[in-house]
């Protein structure tokens, strides 16, 4: 069928029949997929940092310049942060993990990489980080003994604070319908719905 038919027969339709398929083409594209680019998460979380927080009495923890990237093959998202950290006098007795003893009163800085699962909250509409790990962590004027530590620090500390901010939050007309899937891609966060 050529052109000037497929339009002849357009405009002998109803404007009601057009539009209905409008509406299904619409309902289509956005159940089938909609995407979170890195940079609209960057933009969500960026009025949070830099962060400096002195933490229940295991020490300080500082961060800023977050950069994220996105591990489709692991289905995470992966922030880079600069840190600093300082624990605490009598860290060990604390937690009751000894090794952390070994940096009781000891500050320093560096950077880390954290990977990052995501969950979505229907209450809120948000998406947010969910059981941060920390993958890699550089500190200076420490040995890479001590750093195994600062490490179990990180991770006692880190999913209290990176879970709380949403890195997305849907529309209303998004969030009512039922979220199916978050799969992580090389271009974004791929959402994908059902009505």
């Amino acid at each position: 069928m050529n052109r000037r038919k497929i339009l002849s027969r357009l405009a002998k339709c109803s404007p009601l029949v057009v539009l209905s398929g409008c509406s299904t083409v619409a309902d289509l594209a956005l159940r089938s997929q909609y995407l979170i680019r890195t940079s609209q998460i960057t933009g969500q979380l960026l009025p949070y940092f830099p962060f400096q927080r002195d933490i229940g009495g295991y020490g300080r923890l500082g961060l800023n310049n977050p950069v994220f990237s996105l591990l489709p093959d692991r289905n995470k998202v992966r922030i880079g942060l600069t840190t600093q950290v300082g624990a605490a006098s009598g860290l060990g007795e604390l937690t009751g993990i000894p090794a952390l003893g070994q940096i009781a009163g000891r500050s320093t800085s560096g950077s880390c990489q954290l990977a990052c699962g995501l969950r979505y909250d229907r209450q809120t509409r948000g998406i947010y980080l969910d059981r941060p790990e920390v993958e890699g962590l550089e500190l200076q004027h420490l040995s890479s003994s001590l750093t195994g530590p600062f490490r179990q620090l990180i991770n006692l500390i880190g999913p209290s604070l990176l879970q709380q901010q949403p890195i997305h939050t849907l529309e209303p007309s998004l969030a009512s319908r039922f979220l199916n899937t978050m799969v992580v891609q090389e271009d974004g966060i791929a959402l994908k719905f059902s009505p």
